[in-house]
C-alpha cells in the first residue's frame, strides 16, 4: 500500500523516540574503514520540519562533521516505510568514535545513514498526508448535495452555516482530492458555487497522540 503513495502529496514522520548506535568497520583494498556514531531521533510538532543537533563533542572530530550531516539527511529524504522523505523530525548526533587512520568522510557519511535509519524505525514511523482547506459558498439549495460531495472525497467539514439564500462551509481534506472536488462542487451547483483553496500542511491518519506535542513543549 505505502509504494503506491505520491511524494507530491505525502511525507513520512515519527511519532515517537529512537536511538541507534551503529559502526562501519571493514577492510577496502588493504586499508582498514571505521566510524562509530549513537544517533538519537524525536519527533517535532506537525509544521516544524526538521532539526540537527551535534552533542558528540570531540569523540568525533570537527572535520567529519559535515560528513555526519549529510547521512542524517540521507535518511531524512529517503524515509523508513515507502521512500517518502520524513518531515517534523529532530535528529541529535549524540556520541562516536574514529580511528585516526582509518576513519574518513565516506565512513562517516555511511555510518550516520545507517544509524539515522535505525533510530528512525525504532521511533515510530508513520505517514503524513497533505491536506488543504477549502473554503466554499453556494445557492442554498445546493447545500445537502455538496455536503455529501465533501464527504465522498475524504473532506472533514468544520464548520458550516447558511445566511438568507446562500450556504458557506470550510472544509479540509486530502490535497490529492483538490481535482475531483473542485469538479464536483462546480457540477452539483451549475458553476455557480465560489471556492478558494490553501494549503492545510499535512495530518497524519489517524493523528499521531498528544505525546508529540507534549514532548516539543517541554524541551
Amino acid at each position: 500500500m505505502c509504494g503506491s503513495l505520491n511524494r507530491t502529496f505525502h511525507r513520512e514522520t515519527v511519532v515517537g523516540t529512537g536511538v541507534a548506535d551503529e559502526r562501519v568497520v571493514r577492510q577496502h583494498e588493504g586499508t582498514g574503514v571505521y566510524a562509530g556514531i549513537q544517533v538519537e531521533v524525536r519527533p517535532l510538532a506537525r509544521g516544524k520540519g526538521t532539526g540537527f543537533a551535534w552533542n558528540a563533542g570531540a569523540n568525533i572530530p570537527a572535520r567529519f562533521a559535515v560528513a555526519v550531516a549529510l547521512g542524517v539527511q540521507d535518511a531524512i529524504s529517503a524515509g523508513v516505510l515507502s521512500g517518502l522523505e520524513l518531515t517534523d523530525v529532530f535528529v541529535s548526533v549524540e556520541d562516536g568514535s574514529y580511528h585516526e587512520e582509518d576513519s574518513t568522510e565516506p565512513a562517516f557519511r555511511e555510518v550516520a545513514q545507517k544509524a539515522t535509519l535505525a533510530a528512525l524505525r525504532q521511533a515510530h514511523p508513520t505517514v503524513l498526508e497533505a491536506i488543504s482547506i477549502c473554503r466554499a459558498t453556494c445557492p442554498k439549495e445546493y447545500a445537502g448535495a455538496i455536503e455529501e460531495s465533501f464527504s465522498s472525497e475524504e473532506g472533514q467539514i468544520e464548520s458550516a452555516q447558511s445566511e438568507l439564500q446562500i450556504s458557506s462551509f470550510v472544509v479540509t481534506f486530502p490535497t490529492s482530492r483538490v481535482e475531483q472536488m473542485i469538479q464536483q462542487i462546480l457540477s452539483i451547483t451549475n458553476g455557480q458555487a465560489r471556492i478558494s483553496i490553501e494549503s492545510g500542511g499535512f495530518r497524519t491518519k489517524p493523528e499521531p497522540p498528544d505525546m508529540v506535542n507534549a514532548w516539543v513543549s517541554t524541551t
